[in-house]
């Protein structure tokens, strides 16, 4: 399934999230492919992000994810930066609509 999302920088922060994720730690990339995610693309636009992910299973790979150490402290860096972050609950009122897709 593909998900996307939309989060939000403070003004200001967007050079430092960039260079943040330069910088993705390995054990973090791979907790995330473990749990079922084979892309997470995101785009910027001025302060605004456009998660575009690719996942077995949204839900259960979000909660997969959502406590361990490891995305804790990533968290802990990215979410200061934003003035929309991600929660994690996993509520689907936090996902973009799917308008259209070429491969239909």
């Amino acid at each position: 399934m593909r998900v996307g999302l939309h989060t939000r920088l403070l003004a200001g922060a967007e050079q430092e999230y960039e260079d943040l994720h330069r910088a993705v730690p390995t054990e973090l990339r791979d907790a995330i492919m473990s749990a079922g995610f084979s892309d997470w693309v995101i785009f910027r636009d001025g302060l605004d992000l456009f998660h575009c992910i690719t996942v077995d299973d949204y839900d259960a790979a979000i909660a997969a994810i959502a406590e361990l150490p490891v995305n804790e402290t990533w968290q802990a860096q990215v979410g200061r930066l934003a003035e929309v972050a991600h929660d994690y609950s996993g509520d689907a009122s936090d996902r973009m609509t799917m308008v259209w897709d070429l491969a239909w």
